[in-house]
């Protein structure tokens, strides 16, 4: 409802007024300007636009920088990688204990001379061997065994000593030296080996006892003097030639360090080779005299005579006078046998003969002293008794000598 001329007018009646037509819509200008508003636009975008975005010159440049930045840790963790495992490894190779794995390998495969090559200090041989003696002690020491190795009480960075072992004992000691010729990096030393030293190596001792006129040869090279411990030893079948004559003196080599048993030779001044014989209990040897002997057949049968004599001149059935013609001018061994013998009460009997003739042994001492052993039988016509021959056994152990260029008997050993 609506006032006009202060009177209720009332619409709804009719008649009051004309019905109101439709009113027709206001245009609208189009504003120029931009309207105003409380709230902050924002700048155009090519988001807020719909079309592809730029990227400013700072995000690129972060970007890039960012890029070769992950470049650069990516490069030095590869290089830093690589760096550290270089430096195990070189770490790794520079330890000591690599030359002891490395002789324990070549001696568990026998390769001694690729050791003994790297050594700088050889063991220590005699003049009577030579470093194939000490090559050949170590195979047959190794032969057959599982070797290791393991410090030594006095190991220290600076020097390395290990032992090389088996399971039951020590064979060696392995002294390490710095290989100057090297120059490993970041300050890390280079190792070779010093020495070795085998132990119980060089454990052979020789001992023989030779007349003085003797040449003594070890392992094809004659041993000289200086090796002497003794010398004027007396003989003591000499008491059986004075004073007719005299047996060399002897004396005795000692040879120390040897690796193995040498091969002995022993020659007489004559040139004849003589055997030397080793004791069980001592382990020393001692020459046993030759036979070989230029006039030994002569010698021999001047020796069966002189027996054929003396033991028919014990049965009387040689003169008193047969035997002075085999020993030297005042023999007391002459003299003895006419003293003591018992020819006078010997029993009587007929004809003699001489059979069975035999040389036992025979020494030759020198070329003017041997030692003859005979043996003979008699087989006598007894007068009483048995008709059968009596045979009687007769041994003699005769020291002959050469005096004026004849050989006499110079004493008997009973």
């Amino acid at each position: 409802m609506t006032e006009q001329n202060k009177k209720p007018v009332n619409p709804a009646m009719p008649g009051n007024h004309k019905p109101a037509r439709p009113a027709e819509p206001k245009k609208v200008q189009r504003q120029t300007a931009p309207v105003k508003s409380n709230k902050t636009e924002k700048p155009a975008t090519a988001e807020n636009k719909g079309g592809p975005k730029k990227i400013s010159k700072f995000t690129k440049g972060l970007l890039i920088w960012l890029a070769l930045l992950t470049v650069a840790i990516c490069v030095g963790l590869v290089w830093f990688n690589g760096f550290t495992a270089k430096y195990e490894e070189l770490y790794q190779a520079s330890l000591p204990y690599h030359q002891a794995e490395k002789v324990v390998e070549l001696l568990g495969s026998q390769d001694v001379d690729t050791v003994w090559n790297m050594m700088t200090e050889k063991p220590k041989v005699t003049e009577f061997e030579n470093d194939s003696y000490v090559k050949k002690y170590v195979e047959d020491l190794v032969k057959g065994k599982e070797l290791t190795y393991k410090q030594t009480e006095d190991y220290s960075e600076n020097d390395p000593e290990y032992y090389i072992c088996t399971t039951e004992y020590i064979i060696a000691k392995l002294k390490l030296a710095e290989d100057e010729t090297q120059k490993p990096k970041y300050g890390f030393k280079a190792w070779k080996i010093g020495s070795v030293e085998f132990y119980t190596a060089a454990d052979n001792e020789f001992k023989i006892t030779v007349p003085e006129t003797y040449t003594l040869s070890l392992n094809g090279k004659e041993v000289p003097a200086s090796y002497k411990t003794q010398e004027g030893i007396e003989l003591e079948e000499n008491k059986y030639l004075k004073p007719h004559a005299e047996l060399p003196k002897q004396c005795v080599y000692e040879v120390k360090g040897l690796y193995e048993e040498p091969v002995i030779k022993v020659t007489d001044a004559e040139g004849n080779q003589a055997k030397a014989i080793k004791d069980k209990d001592t382990g020393a040897y001692k020459v046993v005299f030759g036979s070989d002997f230029a006039e030994k057949e002569a010698v021999e049968k001047f020796a069966i005579q002189f027996t054929t004599d003396f033991a028919n001149f014990i049965s009387q059935d040689a003169g008193k006078n047969a035997l002075d013609k085999y020993f030297p001018k005042n023999s007391q061994t002459l003299k003895d046998i006419k003293r003591n013998s018992s020819r006078d009460w010997y029993t009587k009997h007929g004809k003699v003969d001489v059979k069975n003739e035999q040389i036992k042994e025979f020494i030759c001492y020198t070329k003017d002293i041997v030692y003859v052993e005979t043996y003979l039988e008699q087989h006598m016509e007894m007068y009483f008794g048995s008709k059968e021959r009596e045979v009687v056994k007769t041994t003699a152990r005769l020291y002959l000598c050469r005096i004026n260029g004849e050989w006499k008997v110079a004493g008997i050993k009973y």
